[in-house]
């Protein structure tokens, strides 16, 4: 079955003696080639004791979004509702930041460690409404798995 064959690859880049970062990376990478609908993948973790996310590995084009407050944009208000968050249409969302004119559709699916919510995997598509129900499931299993790492929280 495709969805075990991608869940074990997962788990072996997750598992392997690699540092956390480059774990993270690999990640990042094995999603974005892995799906043509995901465009952008990034991990993005809580900055220390301040209310803002921090960007950690992606792979994708750079943003300028390395730095989001609590709040802002959809991983803004994943950081607060501690609940995924699929946008299928980026332009029926009032509180969108953009990290590019080709993003139409993101979800976010947030992480946490000893039941509090430490980060979040954000995914962009150029795609509008390619995200489905076995993408968040995956993402979760991804969430959960990544939890398990010594994370690079400030």
């Amino acid at each position: 079955m495709e969805e075990n064959r991608i869940k074990d690859k997962i788990y072996s880049l997750l598992t392997n003696d690699e540092s956390v970062d480059i774990k993270l990376q690999a990640v990042c990478n094995f999603l974005k080639d892995e799906f043509t609908h995901f465009d952008w993948v990034g991990f993005y973790f809580k900055n220390g004791d301040l209310n803002e996310l921090k960007l950690s590995q992606f792979a994708g084009k750079p943003t300028e979004h390395t730095i989001i407050p609590f709040g802002k944009g959809i991983c803004g208000q994943v950081a607060i509702s501690h609940k995924n968050f699929v946008v299928q249409d980026v332009t029926e969302q009032d509180n969108y930041i953009s990290c590019g004119i080709d993003v139409k559709s993101e979800i976010v699916v947030p992480i946490f460690q000893n039941n509090k919510n430490v980060g979040q995997i954000d995914i962009d598509s150029h795609q509008k409404a390619p995200f489905t129900s076995q993408d968040e499931a995956l993402l979760e299993y991804v969430c959960k798995e990544v939890a398990k790492l010594d994370l690079p929280l400030n």
